[in-house]
């Protein structure tokens, strides 16, 4: 099976191996199992339209049922797998040449800049792309005040 060479993988493999002789010499490993589970974390772009927080997320191979989105105060966490399976049929019958696309689960969050009006926020999924709108909350929103001149004064500049 050809791979493509993955940086990431080859320091997982480093550690590893430095595990192992750790167990031989001491008869422990150089760091706990729970460090290892290198985390996969979706492109996102967070965007400001003046009426609303705009949030697109990059989750391939999802489905709309993959994916949970939640607030809590100004947080906004996403939840979700990605990537594919074969049913253990298809994974019998297979023989790999090239094995790239990931698979797995993720979990997201971030601080909002504004607060944002969760009752009428909308979530859509298409072409892979979730997309996060969550209008501003009143008070965030900018307010443009007029000016005016005194009247006295508007009528002696003309």
């Amino acid at each position: 099976m050809l791979e493509r060479w993955n940086p990431v993988a080859e320091m997982e493999r480093l550690w590893n191996e430095m595990d192992r002789i750790f167990e031989e010499a001491f008869g422990r490993t150089a760091r706990p199992l729970a460090s290892r589970v290198l985390s996969y974390r979706p492109a996102t772009d967070i965007y400001d339209t003046g009426e609303a927080l705009v949030v697109k997320v990059a989750v391939p191979g999802a489905k709309p049922e993959d994916l949970e989105v939640s607030f809590e105060q100004n947080t906004l966490t996403i939840r979700g797998h990605y990537g594919y399976h074969l049913s253990e049929d298809e994974a019998k019958k297979v023989t790999w040449y090239r094995r790239e696309i990931g698979t797995g689960q993720f979990a997201e969050s971030f601080t909002l800049p504004v607060p944002v009006d969760t009752e009428h926020a909308e979530a859509t999924f298409a072409d892979g792309i979730l997309t996060l709108t969550l209008p501003k909350a009143e008070q965030a929103r900018i307010k443009r005040i007029p000016v005016h001149a005194p009247q006295a004064l508007a009528s002696s500049l003309n």
